[in-house]
């Protein structure tokens, strides 16, 4: 795995003030641009020319984004327009574990006007079990990652923007916090430990140095000193998967390229036929891969490393496929949000919109923002196969071309959704629902 070494311009972080900002600032743009919704391709042509017909009702939305920097603080959010039912209908087969179970077909072309929508309530009503709030964060900026277990979270805190200090094992019964180990910043670090991602008793992540050297870090549960586990050579933008797989981990570069490398330390090793795959849920590897330009959907092509299977996303005519999960991809059709089995079968409309990198957490659930002629109505918490939804309780900010809200993300396990509501954490454990 090899690529470009960076720049004359990079600098260690550690020792360079501005160029730190200018890497962060980037590295967190690129991220939002490529979690951004994408404007479908539908509704582009429409803009260019002739002027479209009315929105479908309840399910039109407008996929547009922009990304606004506030200085000082350098937050992120999305500015929106999206539309959706306040309930979608139940998936029913859509929602099941294996491909190929539903014969339903595509729905019709919905006709009329962007619904008046209501806001679903509010989710310490729909799902209590599911929900804990903890106290504000404060200097501390305690970060979610994972959990660990049933009430542990994996935590970690920060020095500075993006550079993470050390990880911590939180009890969300007694909110106490045990220290698992310091993440270090090695000289000539220019990516921040990134992607953090505990399996079995361990805990890895990497980070990437100035000279093209990107390090694969671990360390115990249990607590211990961090542990280099290997390195390799990538571009500039480092890696986009890291999972732990027995006693190897395995990762891919934002490039392309597949490897394993034991726990314990060692040498990388390509997986075979891994040359421009991506890691998506181990042992499942495809492309195109979850960043940068691309062309047909996110992993619309995926690959088993153990028993050999292949699986493509179907296309029918009038549709684009926005990115795919090992059972699910997600699409659009003049407009309206679609989600379906990677056979083509088990369609079922999606409320709101998918960030065009995004995949439904537990091939279940779905964050959408909604919002009708009104303006802003809600992010809600979607649960497809249960039929039920609830407002997160985040609010928007209002601005001149419409408004601006951060709409949270589950994490790499799909089981994780954190939020902040002024002065309180959000947490849920969606495998609760």
């Amino acid at each position: 795995m090899t690529g470009p070494t960076t720049g004359p311009n990079e600098h260690n972080r550690d020792g360079a003030g501005a160029t730190v900002l200018e890497e962060t600032l980037r590295r967190t743009l690129e991220r939002a641009a490529d979690r951004a919704p994408a404007l479908p391709a539908a509704v582009a042509a429409r803009l260019a020319g002739p002027p479209p017909r009315r929105a479908p009702r309840a399910q039109a939305l407008l996929a547009a984004a922009a990304v606004v920097v506030v200085a000082a603080g350098v937050s992120v959010a999305v500015t929106a327009g999206l539309g959706g039912p306040a309930e979608p209908r139940p998936a029913g087969p859509a929602a099941t574990a294996s491909a190929g179970v539903s014969t339903s077909e595509p729905t019709a072309e919905p006709t009329g006007e962007l619904a008046d929508l209501q806001a679903p309530p509010p989710i310490e009503e729909v799902w209590p079990q599911a929900l804990h709030k903890l106290p504000g964060t404060g200097r501390d900026r305690l970060r979610p990652i994972q959990f660990l277990d049933d009430r542990t979270l994996l935590v970690s805190t920060w020095s500075s923007f993006e550079k993470t200090s050390a990880l911590y094992a939180y009890d969300l019964g007694t909110r106490e916090r045990r220290e698992i180990t310091k993440v270090p910043t090695p000289k000539g670090t220019v990516l921040f430990a990134s992607d953090f991602r505990a399996g079995g008793d361990r805990v890895v992540w990497w980070n990437r140095l100035k000279d093209g050297t990107t390090q694969i870090w671990s360390a115990p549960l249990s607590g211990g000193e961090a542990a280099l586990v290997t390195t390799v050579r990538t571009d500039e933008s480092g890696l986009d998967g890291v999972q732990i797989a027995g006693d190897r981990v395995v990762f891919s570069a934002r490039s392309g390229g597949v490897h394993t490398a034991p726990l314990a330390g060692g040498p990388a090793t390509p997986v075979e036929g891994g040359a421009s795959m991506h890691v998506l849920n181990w042992p499942w590897i495809g492309e195109p891969g979850p960043y940068g330009e691309h062309v047909g959907p996110r992993f619309g092509r995926i690959r088993n490393v153990e028993t050999g299977e292949t699986r493509t996303g179907t296309t029918r005519a009038g549709d684009e496929l926005l990115g795919c999960s090992v059972t699910h991809c997600i699409g659009h059709r003049k407009g309206a949000m679609f989600l379906r089995l990677r056979d083509g079968s088990g369609e079922q409309p999606l409320p709101g919109s998918m960030g065009r990198m995004d995949r439904l957490a537990q091939d279940r659930f779905h964050v959408a923002t909604l919002r009708d002629r009104t303006g802003f109505v809600a992010v809600a918490l979607y649960d497809l196969a249960g039929g039920r939804s609830a407002d997160l309780g985040i609010e928007a900010e209002q601005r001149e071309n419409g408004f601006s809200v951060q709409s949270p993300g589950f994490d790499a396990a799909g089981r994780l959704l954190s939020y902040e509501v002024g002065d309180t954490l959000y947490v849920v454990d969606v495998t609760k629902i």
